[in-house]
């Protein structure tokens, strides 16, 4: 683009009392407005979509008065520098296609637009990062980023690529990712170099919508905002709006003081935002699963009573979160404030939750992840049932914390041990889903949990012995051996199809028994490998007459009928990735090799490959296996204790 059309854009704010285009609301004078994300936003957020459509917006619009219209902001005027309210994703993004530009051509009519760098400041733990990002981009973007089929670079590459330094952040992979693909754009020509002029311009002029306020009341307006190039709001998003908007409209003279400690709180939520999910035991963990759950048992750390705990409803949507924030906001649903007005205690309510859920974050991704490292059976518990353990973490952690204002209480070993059987037994019997009413209730069972171990310890086992209905269920432990002994085929000749769920807790608890390294497996996403296969072929089967394949009718019906009697049982049947098990498939079980995981039933099955070739061995092989599995569940996740007149060996 040539002189004459950048100066074209160069429009201050001077006189423009109600500024219509991108520059005249962000530049002042002759320089960008200093814009920082305040660390109560969400992080960087765009991913391919968003960036592509950003792509394909400044292809159609390129030039000046194309009609563009890149959306409406909030910010708020803090006299030295701005703090974007709303809009801070697609302003991220233009800064971050304009330090690729600047890379492209970084002299002459552009400087002017590219001073929004310079000037630009995202949340603060990856302020620093980004800074670094911009120094090294031009050595990373150079290093091999042509070719179009490469994938994209894992976290290791990126830091190492950008020499960052600190914890690496999913919004700091979302940024270079987003550099990366304006590279390739340029790269595979979907953007042209020399039209980057008329590109900065589209933005530049590009109409845009905002409202500059003195205050914190514009956070109201977030609910009203729509964009439909940009990523919807989250649930918390919308409840950290409600509590500011709140504490605005209610919070008296000190009003801006008590806004700022919520800030301050989901400034470092949104700071372990990216540890919750990476450290989470079964998948990932988001902000809107785990809100859910702090709501039912923690809130604003008032919940005591069993009823308390009873809502919002476990499987309650984000529709259903907002709503139960709002009634207790404005204490509806016939609740009584004494001594205090409503409002008065619904501020107090506000700051409250946001502390609460500020410490109940720090405890799923800081406090248990550190606590598993000594005691593996923290995150087994959490694989096994993650929501009614997190629940009880929450709570014992508060309970049992060693400091003041500090969740760190741990339980033992043989209290998680007893969680854990109370977990894999509650529903795993015949008379289970024949309870009328209510068969579990973990509210009345958290609320009778006490501020020692001594006393939690107690309840756990309470209900171990005596299940949820002690009316139906009392002597649970020995109710569900009996159960297990009863359906023992069912385990050993159909596990795949049979409460599956608990058999491959019982697989995985059984190959951990045996040092089998699993445990990351069952910490992402799991497949259920039949070692030999659903779709085995009768190729593999000698006849008679000693040749492969060679089968008689009757030959073929006795090979049926063997096969069809184990090959769903459990001593069939390992855990690996859907990768692995797409590697594996329908392979012959003596072609098959499970290296990774060094030890248990897969080395013992490397060890056995030569015996998989004889087809008369795959019964033996399979059942030798089911009766250990099955002995092994007895005996470590069932309590044998209750269990006097049934024992493993039956």
């Amino acid at each position: 683009m040539n002189e004459s059309s950048e100066s074209s854009y160069q429009v201050t704010r001077s006189g423009d009392e109600n500024p219509s285009n991108f520059q005249a609301i962000f530049c002042s004078g002759d320089r960008a407005v200093p814009v920082k994300v305040p660390d109560y936003q969400r992080a960087y957020s765009w991913d391919e979509k968003q960036i592509d459509l950003f792509i394909r917006d400044l292809s159609k619009y390129q030039g000046v008065g194309k009609g563009y219209y890149f959306g409406h902001f909030i910010a708020e005027d803090l006299g030295k520098h701005w703090e974007i309210v709303d809009g801070q994703q697609r302003l991220t993004t233009f800064v971050l296609f304009l330090m690729v530009c600047q890379l492209r051509s970084p002299i002459g009519a552009h400087e002017f637009a590219y001073s929004m760098i310079e000037h630009f400041s995202t949340v603060s733990y990856d302020c620093e990062a980004l800074g670094t990002i911009g120094r090294n981009l031009g050595s990373f973007l150079g290093a091999d980023r042509k070719n179009e089929e490469r994938k994209p670079p894992s976290d290791e590459e990126i830091v190492e690529g950008l020499s960052l330094k600190g914890s690496f952040t999913r919004s700091q992979r979302r940024m270079v990712l987003a550099l990366i693909r304006f590279h390739q754009a340029f790269e595979k020509g979907k953007l042209r170099q020399e039209k980057i002029g008329d590109y900065i311009s589209a933005v530049m002029t590009a109409h845009c919508s905002h409202h500059l306020a003195p205050d914190k009341a514009v956070a109201v307006n977030i609910f009203e905002m729509h964009n439909t190039r940009g990523v919807p709001l989250t649930t918390l998003e919308i409840v950290k709006a409600m509590l500011m908007k709140f504490v605005y409209d209610h919070g008296g003279a000190d009003r801006e003081l008590k806004v700022a400690q919520i800030q301050t709180a989901f400034g470092e939520i949104y700071g372990m935002e990216e540890r919750l999910a990476a450290r989470s035991f079964r998948g990932e963990m988001t902000m809107e699963q785990l809100l859910r759950l702090h709501l039912r048992v923690v809130d604003d750390g008032t919940k005591v009573s069993a009823t308390d705990f009873q809502s919002p409803p476990a499987n309650a949507n984000a529709e259903a979160l907002v709503e139960y924030v709002d009634s207790r906001l404005r204490f509806k649903n016939g609740d009584k404030i004494k001594l205090e007005k409503p409002k008065d205690a619904g501020v107090k309510y506000a700051l409250r939750l946001a502390e609460e859920f500020r410490v109940s974050v720090g405890i799923v991704s800081e406090t248990l992840p550190a606590w598993d490292k000594q005691d593996e059976l923290v995150g087994d518990v959490l694989i096994l049932d993650r929501d009614l353990s997190c629940q009880f973490f929450l709570i014992i952690c508060r309970r049992l914390k060693g400091e003041q204002d500090k969740a760190d209480g741990r339980i033992g070993k043989e209290s998680l041990r007893l969680w854990e059987k109370l977990l894999f037994t509650r529903d795993f019997h015949g008379g289970y889903h024949n309870l009328k009413g209510g068969r579990d209730d973990f509210p009345t069972m958290f609320a009778s949990c006490g501020p020692d171990e001594a006393g939690i310890t107690a309840v756990v086992k309470r209900y171990l012995e005596d299940g949820f209905r002690p009316d139906r269920t009392k002597g649970l432990q020995a109710m569900v051996a009996a159960y297990l002994n009863e359906h023992k085929p069912s385990v050993l000749n159909g596990a795949f199809h049979w409460w599956k769920s608990k058999m491959i807790y019982a697989i995985y608890k059984y190959e951990i028994s045996l040092s089998a390294n699993i445990r990351d497996v069952m910490k992402g996403t799991i497949s259920v490998e039949h070692i030999l296969p659903q779709e085995w072929q009768w190729k593999w089967v000698k006849g008679s007459s000693g040749v492969l394949g060679e089968l008689s009718d009757e030959e073929k019906a006795h090979w049926l009928k063997a096969v069809d009697a184990v090959i769903n049982g459990i001593g069939n049947l390992l855990l690996i990735t859907p990768g692995e098990n797409s590697s594996v498939s329908n392979a012959h079980p003596a072609d098959k090799r499970y290296e990774r995981y060094c030890a248990g039933s897969y080395a013992e099955h490397n060890l056995n490959r030569e015996k998989w070739r004889h087809a008369e061995e795959w019964s033996g092989l399979i059942h030798e296996r089911g009766e250990r599995i099955f002995k092994f569940m007895l005996s470590n996740l069932v309590d044998a204790s209750e269990c006097p007149r049934i024992s493993a060996t039956d």
